[in-house]
């Protein structure tokens, strides 16, 4: 794997615990750290975009309108878990989420690890068309505009996935996963104190409805971000879960500089990507 690409997401975390991307458990709302995970990756897209791309950067730290703590939360070596926060909480403000009244104002004042929530949701979560406008409409808040590539994986083969996650770790730093209801396994590691991601150990733990950030890809594996740490993917099994109805809204997505023309087209065109998913899924291929 490409340390020095992995890099680019590390976060001080709660304790100077080093962390690997964002964790939804930093939200301080029960219901965004149950359905915020699609508003962490688009924190995580939008900091790989930063981090390598010098145009991207420069707009930002240029910028009169971007707070400091967000700033830094997209530029710094090594950002604060507060300031990555106040970045993740400021994305799902505008992504957002299918919260569900009045369960949400409920669970939010439970216990987050209350057992009747385990069982009843307070959010459906975030579609892969809303991922595409409300990474956008962030972007645009602060006068960046961005555009969102995509690709429907449902039904796909894993060569052409594999091109296209090439492509955007290139382009972009790093990829966006939209996991459906199709399911696939993660090894997680604990990222040591220099983020070496020496990936040995780790625990297994399953995938299912819910969106990660690739951000390296070595043969058939895929080094993902998600909970705040560095994961492994084997794409062989993933391709293999592809091949689903569950996996309808699968998704692959990278953001890229544009000009305001370009993300407003983005934005109307969202609505093709989940359109494709379902067109694949009926035909089967």
């Amino acid at each position: 794997m490409n340390i020095s690409r992995a890099r680019q997401l590390q976060i001080t975390g709660p304790d100077r615990k080093p962390c690997y991307g964002g964790n939804q458990l930093w939200f301080s709302s029960n219901t965004k750290a149950a359905g915020g995970c699609g508003s962490v990756a688009g924190a995580n897209a939008l900091r790989s975009l930063a981090r390598s791309s010098k145009e991207f950067r420069k707009r930002i730290i240029s910028s009169t309108v971007i707070p400091a703590p967000i700033k830094d939360a997209l530029t710094s070596d090594d950002p604060d878990h507060e300031n990555f926060s106040l970045l993740m909480t400021g994305v799902y403000e505008t992504m957002g989420s299918f919260e569900i009244f009045p369960l949400n104002r409920i669970y939010d004042r439970c216990q987050r690890q209350s057992p009747v929530f385990s069982k009843i949701k307070s959010t459906f979560g975030l579609t892969n068309v809303g991922f595409i406008i409300g990474i956008i409409r962030f972007a645009r808040k602060f006068g960046l505009d961005i555009e969102v590539r995509y690709l429907s994986t449902a039904f796909a083969g894993k060569e052409k996935a594999r091109e296209f996650i090439r492509e955007g770790l290139k382009e972009s730093g790093s990829v966006v996963m939209l996991t459906c209801r199709n399911r696939h396994n993660v090894r997680l590691f604990s990222p040591d104190s220099n983020l070496s991601l020496r990936l040995v150990d780790g625990s297994d733990s399953v995938v299912k409805s819910h969106f990660t950030t690739i951000t390296d890809m070595d043969m058939d594996r895929l080094l993902i971000t998600t909970w705040g740490k560095p994961g492994v993917v084997d794409l062989n099994e993933l391709a293999g879960s592809w091949k689903s109805v569950r996996a309808y809204e699968a998704s692959l997505m990278y953001i890229l500089p544009s000009t305001r023309k370009e993300a407003t087209s983005c934005m109307l065109g969202a609505w093709k990507l989940f359109a494709a998913g379902l067109g694949h899924t009926i035909i089967r291929r």
